[in-house]
């Protein structure tokens, strides 16, 4: 019995060090230049100490706890964004927190980001977890991210494309439109598009020009007939995005049951080019949408309303 309890006390040692070490600091650019220098990635968490609820069950459940910090320091730099309510939290923080939530589009909280020493976010808890494993699992993921980039750095030809494309499968899809400049160098080193990224692009140039060219057309009409000529030679990555288009520029106008009904068939087949989503999901929003267009007339009184404000073309 007193031996068990003898043993035990170094490692409750260690844990107690642990959290005293465990500090997290508030200045974003010192984070980031202490991940350089350690060679590691910051963990970034934005939080409403005093009024999120479920951010007080993060840092109590899992963030602040001596387990969940022993395998944290080890990885990362740890920096709080607090966004509090309090009068006198420091304006110049609050300042910086602010513009941090903007540059990274955080619009909820708990969020918690990992980016590397460059500020680039490479993944992320996006709310409440309370299952500590389940935490680490996604956050290591942004902790290979950033040692695949890493590696990649001293990499040539090959063996530095391969890195950079391991890392960029394992960015979130919330996070890869925050990373530009890293897609471009993919796709500049990724002649053969192993990554999928220049296809990507040239997918949305094409949206890009077919949006613009409806938004010209002279009429509602014209910009069907140009939205239909850009379906037919669509690629997977923005049919879903031209059956959006389509299908406004189609309810914005209806006046018959027939017309509510025309539309209703290419929401279908919107849901259906979701690449984002599963089958279920799929069934699902399908179900809604048939609640939704059960009766025609509706439809043709929203678009009525709808039509106050921006005249048919």
């Amino acid at each position: 019995m007193f031996s068990f309890k003898y043993s035990a006390l170094p490692a409750v040692a260690a844990l107690v060090s642990t959290v005293a070490a465990a500090e997290w600091g508030t200045n974003y650019e010192e984070a980031l230049r202490r991940a350089g220098e350690r060679g590691c990635v910051v963990m970034a968490d934005f939080t409403g100490s005093d009024w999120c609820g479920f951010c007080m069950n993060l840092h109590s459940q899992v963030l602040h706890r001596p387990e969940f910090l022993s395998w944290a320091t080890r990885h990362f730099e740890l920096l709080e964004v607090d966004v509090p309510h309090r009068a006198d939290f420091p304006a110049e923080l609050m300042a910086q927190n602010r513009a941090l939530c903007e540059k990274y589009r955080v619009t909820g909280f708990p969020t918690v980001l990992v980016l590397d020493a460059q500020g680039r976010p490479l993944g992320g808890l996006f709310g409440f977890e309370g299952d500590m494993a389940e935490v680490q699992r996604i956050l290591g993921m942004g902790v290979r991210a950033g040692e695949l980039l890493r590696h990649a750095e001293s990499a040539q030809g090959e063996a530095k494309l391969l890195a950079m494309v391991e890392a960029w499968k394992l960015i979130p899809e919330e996070l890869k439109e925050l990373n530009p400049a890293l897609r471009d160098e993919i796709a500049a080193l990724d002649t053969q598009d192993i990554s999928g990224l220049r296809a990507a692009a040239e997918a949305e140039r094409r949206l890009q020009e077919c949006k613009a060219a409806a938004d010209a057309a002279p009429t509602d009409a014209a910009a069907l007939v140009i939205v239909d000529a850009a379906l037919a030679q669509a690629v997977p990555q923005n049919r879903r995005q031209l059956l959006e288009l389509k299908y406004r520029l189609l309810i914005h106008g209806v006046e018959t049951p027939e017309e509510v009904y025309a539309a209703a068939e290419v929401a279908y087949a919107m849901i259906d080019a979701d690449l984002r989503i599963t089958a279920e999901e799929k069934e699902s929003r399908k179900r809604q949408l048939r609640g939704v267009f059960a009766n025609p007339w509706t439809s043709i009184r929203r678009s009525r309303i709808i039509y106050r404000t921006r005249p048919k073309r």
